[in-house]
């Protein structure tokens, strides 16, 4: 037997070993990155609808929304529907304003048009998985376009002008 070229597949294999171990332990850290980031970006959220929560109990208007950007803002339930997100509907809230994480559609609806039944059922979920809802005892209605009720996205910062009379959240 010759044993160079056995030692040469030890080598080989002991190099790739490594290399797998490498990968792994990059993608363990990427992960714990990305986990650390979505877990700043819900506080993030949380802070800046407490924030708005607040603004409007005191009646001010503008306000001022910083981050976290990419985000939406919505309110519940959506025009004659009734549909609320599950974190809303058990806490026995009629009407709630949610934030949550865009994953995508927010931005394809962002357009003057309403929600479809599969865009609306999309949000209420994503409203539940993704976001954080707080009750809205002054039932107001956050509006995408001049009449249309529909998710805000936030681009940083950005001004919501609430209209108290009206009882809309326009951007």
């Amino acid at each position: 037997m010759n044993k160079k070229g056995f030692l040469l597949a030890e080598e080989t294999l002991k190099i790739v070993i490594a290399v797998i171990c490498i990968l792994f332990l990059a993608g363990f850290l990427i992960s714990i990155y990305l986990k650390n980031k979505t877990d700043n970006d819900l506080e993030l959220a949380k802070a800046s609808l407490e924030y708005l929560i607040e603004e409007i109990n005191a009646k001010h208007s503008p306000v001022e929304i910083y981050n976290p950007k990419g985000w939406v803002i919505s309110s519940w339930p959506y025009g004659a529907q009734k549909k609320l997100p599950k974190s809303c509907e058990n806490l026995g809230w009629k009407s709630c304003i949610c934030i949550s994480k865009d994953v995508g559609l927010g931005k394809q609806v962002i357009s003057l048009l309403p929600f479809t039944q599969s865009n609306l059922d999309y949000f209420i979920d994503n409203s539940d998985n993704n976001g954080f809802c707080l009750e809205n005892s002054g039932n107001l209605i956050v509006n995408k376009g001049p009449s249309i009720q529909g998710p805000i996205v936030i681009s940083s910062p950005f001004t919501l002008n609430i209209d108290y009379a009206n009882n809309k959240i326009t951007k």
